[in-house]
């Protein structure tokens, strides 16, 4: 994968919590370790996270507050932009700060 394929894929992660391998196949080609933590499913709270899939733990599908390691896509694109050191426009809701960085560092690339 390209760089620009890259964050052609993140762009596309609209409100997504990346899993580990998925967060770090999209930095590969940047050089870079995403900065992982450990998120709870919250769905019932107001704009509350929904954890998708199988728990690794328990090998069910996730319920609220269980927990998972992984990153947000919106923080990712900011980790990226930050490490390219390309500034984007700080945004209050997560799919707008995704599209912003992403977009930033589309346009960065494209210049290269």
């Amino acid at each position: 994968m390209t760089k620009l394929q890259a964050i052609r894929q993140l762009h596309s992660e609209d409100h997504t919590f990346l899993s580990p391998e998925g967060a770090r196949e999209i930095c590969k080609p940047f050089g870079i370790e995403p900065e992982l933590y450990e998120a709870r499913d919250t769905r019932s709270q107001f704009k509350g996270l929904t954890l998708y899939g199988i728990n690794p733990k328990t090998k069910k599908e996730y319920q609220e507050g269980d927990t998972t390691l992984g990153i947000d896509a919106d923080i990712l694109a900011c980790q990226i932009a930050r490490a390219l050191k390309v500034d984007y426009q700080s945004m209050f809701g997560r799919g707008s700060q995704l599209r912003s960085a992403c977009e930033a560092i589309e346009k960065f690339l494209l210049k290269k």
